[in-house]
């Protein structure tokens, strides 16, 4: 026990030591963090995943800190759904078996970029009869911008920079920069309008017990922790679970390598003579070589990655 507190007081004398120590706890805690809240089979189906797993997330997006280092405020992505009660939803019984429904949703904009898309997914349920809806945008400056009028089937999705009757009445093939950008403003340099904006969905339906629900996605150009690659993968996941798989080898390669070295060692000692004499000049060469310079060297010119 002396021992070990004495050998625990050598280490803290080093700065780098402790430096190392930390580093090596912290990835401990990661470790044991991405096991417990994310087991392995459920990072690969979510790494695996396609659309239907990151469709809430823009491709190609640096993460949200980038915002903190930056002058220029990059849009944020969210995402916003009527069955959590983050879109607001007001149902209202007409005559017939008919009835309206209406969402809203209101969300500041302060950026300075535009989005890179927004897009509506539609949840219905009904016997024959298609619901409608109608949506609409409220601007900071008061103007409402008419969006879309259509019917939805069971599953439908509307995003707005591919509508063409949404280009049409804008005027514009950049539906995100002609939305948020005040229309006196959109020859030469646009700049976002910056306010409160409000999203409106008025839906009607046509049969007893049909229903909408609706999820607003936001695109911006920032999302998540540690951003997003070309599938909208969350980087986030890797990151995680670098963790346990980085200290996984490095235990094997360290308890490996010690094993080996007894080994060795062992051999040499038991045999002596020649045996111990070419064991002795294969470590000094290997202790003398520059490991790291020759594989960068063979890397370089033959194009193998280390």
């Amino acid at each position: 026990m002396e021992s070990l507190k004495k050998s625990l007081r050598d280490i803290l004398q080093y700065p780098s030591a402790i430096a190392g120590m930390f580093i090596i706890f912290l990835l401990v805690l990661l470790a044991i963090y991405a096991i417990v809240t994310i087991p392995y089979n459920e990072a690969i189906r979510l790494w695996r995943g396609g659309e239907e797993v990151w469709y809430q997330n823009p491709k190609y997006a640096p993460p949200v800190w980038m915002n903190y280092f930056s002058s220029k405020k990059l849009p944020v992505s969210f995402a916003a759904k009527s069955t959590d009660g983050l879109l607001n939803k007001k149902v209202t019984l007409g005559g017939q078996d008919t009835s309206s429904i209406n969402f809203t949703y209101d969300f500041d904009y302060s950026y300075d970029g535009y989005p890179q898309e927004m897009m509506l997914y539609f949840k219905t349920r009904f016997a024959e009869k298609q619901p409608f809806v109608s949506i609409y945008l409220l601007t900071p400056d008061g103007r409402k911008l008419r969006i879309g009028d259509f019917g939805v089937g069971k599953t439908y999705t509307f995003r707005f920079s591919q509508d063409e009757k949404l280009k049409s009445r804008l005027k514009s093939d950049e539906i995100m920069t002609a939305l948020f950008t005040n229309p006196e403003n959109m020859d030469g340099n646009p700049v976002p309008l910056k306010g409160k904006y409000q999203l409106i969905i008025d839906g009607v339906t046509f049969e007893k017990d049909s229903d909408i629900d609706v999820e607003f996605v936001f695109h911006g150009q920032v999302a998540g922790l540690a951003g997003t690659d070309h599938a909208r993968r969350d980087l986030m996941i890797p990151l995680i679970w670098g963790a346990p798989i980085a200290l996984a080898f490095g235990l094997i390669a360290s308890m490996g390598t010690s094993l080996l070295t007894m080994i060795i060692a062992a051999i040499g000692a038991w045999y002596g003579g020649w045996v111990d004499e070419l064991i002795q000049r294969i470590t000094e060469v290997n202790l003398v070589l520059p490991f790291l310079s020759i594989l960068i060297m063979v890397g370089t010119f033959y194009s193998r990655s280390i």
